[in-house]
């Protein structure tokens, strides 16, 4: 009988133990992971520079999934910045000198699953100088982000 119920005992505990080991946590969440092509639309936001137009280019962002660093290329220019788990994103302010003249072009954003938003400061060192905003947005070709 001593047997018995001992055996019973370690099973009634175990029932009433199962939900001690429940394992709730879902676990790590994802990492952020947002390279690929943009499909980018670029518009003229704001401009005080004479003459100044804009070109569509597709984008390009370079990302190592769960990583804090990302380049985007885009017309053959390469930005580098950082990301933040959320999506948002700034790039190191980059100078370059067309047709003699330096521009120093900063960009911030988001990205969403599917899309890239983004705001480009480009500051003519022209005489007078000038500067001009571009927004550049539009759809990821492939497979979607992911954003914890």
């Amino acid at each position: 009988m001593r047997g018995t119920l001992t055996l019973f005992l370690v099973a009634a505990v175990a029932a009433a133990c199962s939900s001690c080991n429940d394992n709730t946590d879902p676990g790590p969440s994802p990492a952020i992971s947002v390279g690929g092509t943009y499909q980018t639309a670029v518009t003229l936001v704001s401009n005080d520079c004479p003459g100044q137009t804009v070109e569509q280019h597709s984008t390009v962002v370079n990302h190592v999934p769960g990583g804090e660093a990302l380049s985007l290329v885009h017309a053959g220019s390469t930005y580098s910045g950082t990301l933040t788990a959320d999506g948002a994103f700034t790039t190191t302010p980059v100078t370059q000198v067309f047709d003699g003249i330096s521009y120093v072009i900063s960009i911030s954003g988001q990205f969403t699953e599917t899309t890239i938003d983004a705001m480009v400061l480009v500051e003519a060192g022209r005489q007078p100088p000038c500067s001009f905003t571009a927004r550049w947005a539009g759809p990821k070709s492939g497979d979607p982000n992911v954003i914890p």
